[in-house]
């Protein structure tokens, strides 16, 4: 009985840990899209490395999430590839993810 306690707790701090990347992971999406807007500018360049920043801000809670549950794998690997692929590459699979974490049933998916 104690397993599952504890279970349920990590499920809950991975789930925690989840939203807070996806929230870093929003506030770049949204610099990203404005950066795009104002593409060719040195505003467009600021917002473009401030989403960078803010995405790569989201990986340590993703890693902690992925540390306390596993099944929030594939959100800390889209992040880690921000480093090696354009984050505009990244936004629909990020997006996806986040909507499953920030849903009601965040194991939607599992």
């Amino acid at each position: 009985m104690a397993g599952i306690a504890l279970s349920a707790c990590g499920n809950g701090k991975a789930i925690a840990q989840a939203k807070i990347a996806c929230d870093r992971i929003d506030h770049s999406i949204r610099d990203l899209q404005r950066a795009t807007a104002k593409e060719g500018t040195p505003e467009g360049a600021i917002l473009k490395a401030k989403a960078q920043s803010e995405l790569l801000s989201a990986l340590a809670p993703a890693a902690a999430a992925t540390s306390a549950d596993g099944s929030f794998n594939a959100l800390m690997t889209t992040i880690s590839e921000a480093g090696r692929v354009p984050e505009a590459l990244l936004v629909d699979a990020l997006a996806a993810q986040c909507k499953v974490v920030q849903s009601n049933t965040p194991y939607l998916a599992s």
